[in-house]
């Protein structure tokens, strides 16, 4: 009741504080946290990349304004999601998640330490911490790390301000399920430097599905961050800033909760003007540690597991590292990026049981045992040049070496090393019209086997992943009407594939082909209503016969057919929005072969389901309220985990983990 009583006081003083909104303006506004639709590379002015097709969202599902990133993402054309319970959902691109598709944060590694991935990068990220995403599509961009299907780049510009300003933003939404969502970012400074916190808090009950049964998926997350910058010159830009993290979440896939989530991060920028040739030199350094406790009885009455009734399980991960890059133009014409980066990447662990709560939790109190290390030190350049006619060629290359390390662990882990020397390159090319541009790109990419991946049986012995893409694509744009094109084919040699055996989970290599493709068009009546179409396609195929899995059959964990229709007036102020979103029904499938994120429990059913939401929206106020999954559909993606039996409360098994029900939620933002 207090608790309750707390959130509408907090949405009652946003109110409150619109009374100052008309105080000084800002001196120089915060970037527009909107994500475009398509961002490849950020690179030249005129590159196909820097174009994206601008569907501007306001909802509670914004990318930058929601704690659920994975779902915000599926608004993005060949974007799917994995759902667990109330947290480490999986982003996928293109039906490739995980290492596959890496997700850096100002330009360093967080990575999740489960063993199971119960907690996935993601899951300690706040977005609204940030103010740009890029989405990096293909093999196309080599700057921060080999990329297979791509990448996501959550980053923090550092702030620059004319004169003293002292800025808050504020926003909070309350919806179905508890669901309670609060955020505040307070900026002071001037033309020497600046102060900023950021405080987060997201929270929700269990929520239920469109049959009206409960799925455990309750969850608490909370993080403060403390962002300093100077700048005392014009050409130097210093900005340090340290994250702290902490949260809980329970999960409908397995046998084990989330009891902690703890995050701590440091971060070390600095930006240099050199001279008109030499643009910038940018330096980067982080330390990221995660402490992750999972048990079975924080959040659910215990079961035997193991044969014990009590267990628990605490690993820890940090990662810390470099990246120097510099920036170069060569008259109007070529744009180069030189640089480096390092990172160590170590995962330690403690875990165990018994017949007692006071007992398990005694494993706290042991010492962690060290269980692999990753070392890569990267070398990388990347480029554009463009003609004074109608064309550019964008390029890249990247080096990596890579060094694991599994360390002994009693008698059950033998110690071994394994050492890779990993190469990626692209080259692309793009032809530019008075409404329209081309583009055909083909880029190499490789990477090792992950911390997932060579835990497993067979995991050490993994080869590299070798992926060979074909990336072409096409955008026009007029006055009234825009449209994307983008397709691709793709060969993945030494494809990393998981073989559910119960008695034997394991890891191997096969060879694969991935191809398909996004469309999506957007038209423009009387200036204020917009249509919004979008298409999406992957087809995935396995090549070779290894260790059961048949040569020509489906590649397992491929997203079906996905479509998204959308509806909107907006005319400055005003705004009313509907989405229908579906997804066909998946018939091709490989029965228990998958990947770390998950495995195919077999053919999963289409379905479609609307979103509705609408208010008022100014520079310094927003109100918004909203409904999704109207028509209260009982729906699962595809790729999600099953929902296994919790007989104490009550909680049967399901193939898949199902979304959450209709569900209503309003919204308030202010600015001053």
């Amino acid at each position: 009741m207090d608790l309750l009583r707390c959130k509408w006081l907090y949405v009652c003083g946003i109110f409150l504080a619109q009374s100052t909104l008309y105080a000084e303006e800002e001196n120089k506004e915060l970037k527009r946290r909107i994500l475009p639709t398509s961002v490849v590379t950020a690179t030249y002015s005129k590159d196909i990349l820097d174009s994206p097709l601008n569907v501007d969202m306001y909802g509670n599902d914004t990318p930058l304004h929601s704690g659920d990133v994975a779902k915000s993402m599926l608004l993005f054309p060949g974007f799917s999601m994995t759902r667990k319970g109330g947290g480490g959902s999986e982003i996928l691109y293109r039906s490739q998640g995980a290492s596959r598709l890496p997700i850096f944060i100002s330009g360093g590694n967080l990575n999740g330490a489960c063993g199971g991935r119960m907690d996935t990068t993601i899951t300690y990220i706040f977005p609204e911490n940030y103010n740009r995403i890029s989405i990096l599509k293909g093999p196309q961009d080599v700057r921060y790390g080999a990329l297979i299907s791509g990448g996501l780049l959550f980053e923090r510009d550092i702030l620059r301000l004319e004169k003293g300003s002292f800025n808050v933003d504020a926003s909070a939404m309350y919806g179905s399920f508890n669901r309670f969502d609060m955020n505040i970012n307070a900026l002071a400074g001037g033309k020497y430097g600046s102060l900023q916190a950021i405080v987060s808090h997201y929270e929700s009950a269990d929520y239920r599905a469109g049959d009206n049964t409960i799925v455990h998926s309750a969850y608490n997350r909370e993080s403060a961050s403390v962002i300093g910058t100077l700048t005392p010159t014009s050409s130097t830009a210093i900005e340090f800033d340290i994250d702290v993290g902490r949260g809980w979440a329970s999960y409908a896939d397995r046998a084990m909760d989330a009891r902690t989530f703890d995050r701590i991060s440091y971060n070390l920028a600095l930006e240099q003007h050199i001279n008109d040739t030499f643009d910038r030199l940018d330096v980067r350094l982080w330390h990221n540690a995660i402490d992750h406790i999972m048990d079975n009885f924080s959040h659910r009455p215990p079961q035997v597991l193991n044969g014990n009734l009590y267990n628990i399980s605490n690993p820890k991960r940090t990662n810390t590292g470099g990246r120097v890059e510099g920036r170069f133009y060569f008259g109007e014409s070529v744009e180069l990026y030189v640089g480096s980066n390092y990172n160590h990447d170590s995962h330690e662990i403690r875990n165990g049981g018994g017949q007692t709560e006071s007992v398990a939790n005694a494993i706290l109190n042991q010492k962690y045992n060290p269980n692999f290390t990753f070392k890569n030190l990267g070398f990388f350049t990347q480029g554009q040049y463009h003609s004074q006619s109608n064309f550019g060629i964008a390029f890249g290359a990247r080096y990596d070496y890579l060094t694991t390390e599994r360390k002994q662990r009693g008698t059950t882990q033998q110690a071994a090393e394994d050492k890779n020397n990993l190469a990626s390159a692209f080259v692309r090319y793009e032809h530019y019209l008075d409404k329209s541009t081309f583009y055909a790109g083909l880029g190499v990419a490789q990477r090792g086997a992950d911390f997932w991946e060579v835990s497993k049986t067979g995991g050490m012995a993994l080869k590299p992943e070798t992926n060979a893409q074909l990336d072409i694509g096409l955008t026009y744009q007029d006055n009234v009407l825009k449209g994307k094109i983008s397709a691709y084919a793709s060969h993945i040699a030494n494809y990393i594939v998981l073989d559910y055996n119960p008695s034997n989970p394991s890891a191997f290599n096969t060879n694969a082909m991935l191809m398909g493709g996004e469309i999506e068009a957007e038209a423009i009546t009387w200036e204020v209503l917009h249509f919004y179409a979008s298409l999406a396609y992957t087809y995935g195929l396995n090549l070779s016969s290894q260790q059961g899995l048949q040569s020509h059959s489906p590649l397992p964990q491929v997203a079906p057919l996905q479509a998204q229709v959308s509806s909107f007036y907006e005319n400055g102020n005003w705004l009313l929005r509907l989405d229908m979103i579906a997804n066909a029904a998946q018939h091709r499938y490989a029965l228990n072969y998958g990947n770390v994120i998950g495995r195919d429990y077999g053919n999963s059913k289409g379905f479609a389901l609307l979103n509705l939401y609408g208010g008022y929206k100014s520079k310094y106020f927003m109100l918004l309220a909203g409904v999704d999954n109207l028509t209260n559909t009982l729906y699962a993606y595809h790729l999600s985990k099953n929902g296994v039996n919790i007989g104490a409360l009550n909680i049967a098994p399901t193939q898949r983990v199902y979304e959450p029900g209709r569900s209503f939620w309003v919204k308030v933002r202010v600015k001053f």
